[in-house]
This record gives C-alpha cells, sequence and structure tokens, in this order.
C-alpha cells in the first residue's frame, strides 16, 4: 500500500483529528495570552525556553492523538520520542514561535505533521490569532480554511519575498552566514516572524516565494507537506529529497520556480 492509497484507507480520519488536536491546542494557548509566564530556558539559552502554554497545548495534542491512534509513534517538541515500532508517526509542535507568543506578537502557530514510513502524508498549521487553518493531505490539495490555496508564480529572485530565521542565541552567527547572508541582497525583501511553521504556511498561500534554514523536524514537516501540495518545492540545501528519518532538517522551501536560484546562491 503506497501512501496515498493509506490515507485513502482511512478515509482522512486523520485529518479530522489532526484539526481537531490543533485547534484545542489554539484554545488553550489563547487562554494564557497575556498572562506573565513563567519561562523555562532550555540549555540555558535565554534566547530559547518554554512556558505553561507549550506544555499545555502538547498535552492535549497527545491526548487527542493517542485516544485515537494508542500504537502510533509521536516525535513532539517538548515531550521527545516515542517509538512504537509503528509505520506512523505524529509529529508536533505545540507553540511554535513562543517567543513572539510571551510578547504579544501575533505570529505563533500549533503544528501537526503524520509521517507514514518517514514520509509525509498529512500537515496541519493553525495560526492561533487570525484563526486560520491550514491543511494539506498527500494528493488532496493544500487548503487554507477550507480554500484551495497555490503558491506564487514569482520567477525571479530578485523579485522574490523570502522568509528568514535568525534563531536561538547558540545557531545565530552559523545560520545566519549559511542561510541569510548569501540571500540577503539578492532577493526584493526578507521577512523574520520568529517561526518557521508559519513562513511555510505563508509560501503555501502565495505570500511568501521562498525559505531556507536549518531546523528541528517539528518545526517543517507539516509546512513542507502544505507547500509541495500547494504546487511548491521543499528540498535540502543541495536540492536532496528531505530525509524524515532525521531530528534536524536542512530544509529549502519554495514556490519551485525560483527553487533552482535559491539552491545556486546557497552553493556559492
Amino acid at each position: 500500500m503506497n501512501d496515498k492509497q493509506s490515507l485513502r484507507s482511512n478515509d482522512l480520519k486523520f485529518l479530522k483529528v489532526a484539526k481537531q488536536a490543533a485547534l484545542e491546542a489554539g484554545k488553550i494557548i489563547s487562554k494564557y495570552l497575556g498572562e506573565d509566564l513563567d519561562k523555562k530556558n532550555k540549555n540555558g539559552d535565554h534566547s530559547n525556553f518554554v512556558t505553561a502554554a507549550d506544555l499545555e497545548s502538547e498535552k492535549a495534542i497527545l491526548k487527542i492523538l493517542h485516544k485515537n491512534y494508542p500504537k502510533f509513534n509521536y516525535i513532539a517538541e517538548e515531550k521527545g520520542i516515542s517509538d512504537l515500532g509503528s509505520d506512523y508517526t505524529w509529529v508536533i509542535d505545540p507553540l511554535d514561535g513562543t517567543i513572539a507568543f510571551s510578547v504579544g506578537l501575533p505570529t505563533y502557530t500549533v503544528s501537526i505533521g503524520l509521517l507514514h514510513k518517514n514520509n509525509p502524508i498529512l500537515g496541519v498549521i493553525y495560526h492561533v490569532v487570525p484563526k486560520d487553518l491550514y491543511h494539506a493531505a498527500i494528493g488532496k490539495g493544500a487548503y487554507l480554511n477550507g480554500k484551495k490555496i497555490k503558491v506564487s508564480q514569482t520567477k525571479k529572485l530578485d523579485g522574490a519575498i523570502l522568509g528568514i530565521d535568525f534563531a536561538h542565541r547558540e545557531k545565530r552567527m552559523s545560520k545566519t552566514q549559511k542561510y541569510i547572508l548569501p540571500l540577503i541582497d539578492k532577493i526584493r525583501y526578507p521577512f523574520a516572524l520568529g517561526g518557521d511553521v508559519l513562513m511555510m504556511a505563508l509560501i503555501g498561500r502565495g505570500s511568501f516565494d521562498g525559505f531556507a534554514n536549518e531546523a528541528n523536524i517539528w518545526n517543517c514537516i507539516a509546512g513542507a507537506i502544505i507547500v509541495t501540495e500547494a504546487g511548491g518545492k521543499v528540498t535540502d540545501s543541495k536540492g536532496a529529497k528531505i530525509n524524515w528519518s532525521k531530528k534536524r532538517l536542512e530544509i529549502v522551501a519554495s514556490n519551485g520556480v525560483l527553487h533552482n536560484q535559491i539552491l545556486d546562491v546557497l552553493k556559492t
């Protein structure tokens, strides 16, 4: 059974459950908005922290996913990896853009993706503040609030809007030198929103033309299938297929038309 057949055979229940989990997580996150939250630093880095909103959101997502699919694996940003030997793995970012959330900037999201034998077959992204729900399933297209979306048709890099990410402090210089500086003067305009997930969703809807970064799997799996199902392209920085068995990934996402131009700049 291939990935498309696998999804059809489940009557898109995967998608229904993932949407339910993302929307429930969004309600929880909104409850904490504006509160003075305790911030627990990760690895001693003040630019990388977790809050009660992250933890409660993830707990709610996992509860819904486990109830419906108790034998599936999962990879969750805060709780880690649970490998039950299944061909299916849920990949969860309960709150992408924690820093933005903590200061009231409306660029934070919930992200849930599903792998089948290490291939993405489904992605749901919930942009909490505008209540925008993105979803894509393999072979079914990409959608925003139930309406089909497509990538942009920008053809030249000097007319492109690219999402960029400055990263947490420990990786900021290396990522800036590798992914930002080579492109910064060759594009129309760069935007940094403080969350990879939202920037990839914006490629899918045609607002951004591309994005290049190194990220954890939970930051990019749902975005990757939304981009590809919207007509775009996702590879590593050398143009190769993504190896989704790795936790840390190189990601280049684009409208497809610009993809080789972005790769050529990154290779120089």
